[in-house]
């Protein structure tokens, strides 16, 4: 979503917020989650933003989502975005074996 059309929907939950009754909890995490997409700078924010969004679709129990967080992280790693954890005792041994 580009950021002209994240505030045009921001302003738009900003308006009918006081006014939801049943989806309240719907508006309130939109507002919180769509600011944080102009913020994304690498693949651990975006990842981060994707497990919030699947956190998002639990409050629709939807059972059409098709795109999950672990699907995120899986093509993050596979492109190289996301590098494997290492331990950092293992690059310690490492260094001190020198």
């Amino acid at each position: 979503m580009r950021a002209l059309e994240a505030s045009y929907v921001a302003g738009f939950l900003s308006a009918v917020a006081p006014f939801v009754i049943f989806k309240r909890e719907h508006v309130r995490r939109g507002l919180c989650l769509l600011p944080q997409l102009d913020k994304l700078r690498d693949g651990g924010e975006f990842l981060r933003l994707a497990r919030d969004v699947d956190a998002f679709a639990t409050l629709n129990y939807s059972k059409t989502k098709r795109v999950t967080a672990v699907d995120v992280e899986r093509h993050l790693r596979s492109t190289g975005v996301l590098a494997p954890v290492t331990t950092s005792s293992q690059r310690h041994s490492e260094g001190m074996a020198s």
